[in-house]
Parts: structure tokens; sequence; C-alpha cells
């Protein structure tokens, strides 16, 4: 592992350069990717953005979404091939783990150039050469505002690359309400703005660009998949594949459904368990102070931040992960009494 200090000198005009992010990339993945990609293209490198699965509907107005490349669109997948084959890097945004890539894994891992890393999230794996990593970073957004700044090139950020940033900021602190809001969080948004960044109309795009299937879906589970258990002070949702069916789910489709049981009075934290063809993806918000990472992990494959973590279940469908779930509760019942009662 080498100094990120380093890196710069080795990034020379001519080279080639693939960023890729994490499986159903959220505003903070693609968002610091083509931030990323246009800052690199303006210091003469020639970028590609590679990602393992589509993008959802209301991330595609981002300036340089729509060149970006899907590995599950069978028409992208020999570019996508060319392109790490000729790398002279590849940047790693918003993971840790090459897991996160699926399909794209064993892709990036073979690949023979160096490897860099910039992320945000707990306990990286040691698969790069260079890392950017600072877990009380609020967002990979964040980080790549700090980096450019460090390498004395803020300048260099404009107004497209300000809506990139910003809109990875504000999604990964809950639109700035969650506890990793700190004052460099409102000191970096500051500076996009006087870039030109129109803060309100990348809200509107990013959260009010639903489609009527969308918000019929979200209303359906509100009325039909969620559950309260007052004795653990959790909301709990879950959806099957007829769901998804019956509302045309689309890529982003069940982004953020989670933190709706947070507005629940009383619930210290919401678990949303999602079926998918190889098992259970179960997504994990928590008040402060509960920590739902070190759940997440010790019970169902996953991890994260301390207040919003991903994990999956593989043993099984939606019912039996309910049925693991409930097994597990009880060991933790003294602690979230305890965080209720503070």
């Amino acid at each position: 592992m080498s100094s990120i200090s380093a890196l710069r000198a080795l990034l020379i005009p001519g080279q080639s350069v693939v960023i890729t992010t994490h499986f159903n990339p959220d505003s903070d993945a693609i968002g610091s990717s083509l931030a990323w990609q246009k800052y690199l293209i303006k210091k003469g490198l020639h970028v590609d953005v590679v990602i393992p699965s589509a993008l959802s509907r209301n991330l595609t107005w981002m300036p340089g979404a729509d060149a970006v490349l899907d590995f599950e669109n069978i028409l992208h997948k020999s570019t996508i091939e060319a392109k790490i084959h000729v790398a002279d890097w590849i940047f790693c945004l918003d993971f840790s783990g090459m897991q996160r890539l699926h399909g794209l894994a064993n892709w990036v891992k073979s690949a023979r150039c160096k490897k860099v890393v910039i992320d945000h999230h707990l306990d990286p794996e040691d698969f790069a050469d260079y890392y950017y990593h600072r877990t009380i970073a609020a967002s990979t957004c964040e980080l790549i505002f700090d980096l450019i700044s460090e390498w004395g090139d803020e300048a260099l950020i404009d107004e497209e690359m300000g809506e990139c940033m910003y809109s990875g900021i504000m999604t990964d602190t809950g639109s700035f309400r969650h506890p990793n809001t700190t004052a460099h969080v409102h000191e970096v948004v500051a500076e996009l703005i006087k870039k030109g960044v129109n803060t309100n109309a990348v809200h509107r795009k990013v959260f009010d660009s639903a489609s009527l299937h969308r918000l019929r879906f979200l209303g359906h589970v509100l009325a039909n998949r969620l559950e309260y258990l007052p004795d653990y002070h959790l909301a709990l949702m879950w959806i099957t594949e007829e769901d998804q069916k019956q509302f045309n789910s689309q890529a982003g489709d069940t982004e953020g459904m989670v933190n709706y049981g947070l507005q629940l009075e009383g619930a210290v934290w919401s678990i949303c368990m999602i079926q998918r063809p190889d098992g259970v993806k179960l997504s994990f918000r928590s008040i402060e102070p509960f920590a739902v990472n070190t759940f997440a992990s010790t019970y169902f494959e996953g991890g994260g931040h301390k207040n919003a973590s991903g994990g999956r279940f593989s043993a099984g469908g939606i019912e039996q992960a309910k049925e693991k779930l409930k097994e597990v509760l009880p060991l933790y019942l003294s602690e979230i009494k305890r965080v209720k009662n503070l």
C-alpha cells in the first residue's frame, strides 16, 4: 500500500483509467465516480466509468451518466473487457470489498494495472495499491472534493462536478440529518454552492422523479409489508418477488424505503428485506447510538456504517429471513432498551 500523495505524480496525460463502483450504485457511488472522471479528464487522462448494474432512473440526470458502461448490459460487456485490459489504472470508489462488484469482481481482480481505492466504509480489504480511506467522511463525494483540494486543484471543480458531488453528500447524510453531518460537510457544500450548484434543483432531481409505479409500490409496502415490533422498537419491512413484479419494480425503486421505518414514533431501528434471485437483501437503519453494522455483520453476512448498513440472507427466502431475525432479536433486547432510555 502506497501513500495517496505519491499518486498524483504518477497520473500522466494520455493514460487510460477505468472507474468502478458497487452493485446497485447509489447517488454517492455514481456522483463520486462521475466527478472523479471529469477531474481526471481535465488532467488529460482517458477515463471510462464502468458499473456492475444499471443506474436507477433518478440518477440518470447526472452529467456524464449517459456514457456510463453497464456490466449487466450485454452490449457493453466486450467494450468493458477491452477497457479493463488496456487500463493503466482502476479506481474503486465507494466500496471497501471486492464482493460489492458482484459479477464484475473477477474482471477487476484479474486486471494487471494498479488499483486505487477511494472510500469511507469500514474494514477495507487489502486488494489495491493506493488507498484514500477515511471512515470519518460522510460520503465518498466528500473525499473526492477533499482529494482534489489537497492536490491543489480545487479551481478545476466546476458546476457539473459540484452537482455530482452534492448529490452524494446530500443522500449519504440523509439530507443533512444523520449524525455524520459534520461541520466539514457543510464547509464542502458551501464551496460547491460557490461553484454554482443549485442545491434545490439537485434535491428535486434525486427525490422528486419517481414514477407512478414507484409511488404505488411504496404505498403498498407501507400499507401491507410493514410490521412494528414494539418490544424491540423495530420497524420491519419486507418485499417479495410478487410485489416487485406487480409494481414493475425497476433499478433503484426500493432505494430509501427502509428510512420510512424510522419515522415511526418510538422506532430505534428499521430493517427492509427484499427478495432477490440469489437470496434476501437486507437494509438496516438506526438512530444514534444503536449500531446496526454490528448486528448486520454478526447475523446477516453484512456490515457498513454504524447507522446505515446492508446484509444478506442466503439460506432461504423472506419467511426464513424473518424467522432468523426473530430468533436473534432477544439477544439485543437489553442494548435496544438502553438506547431507548438514553
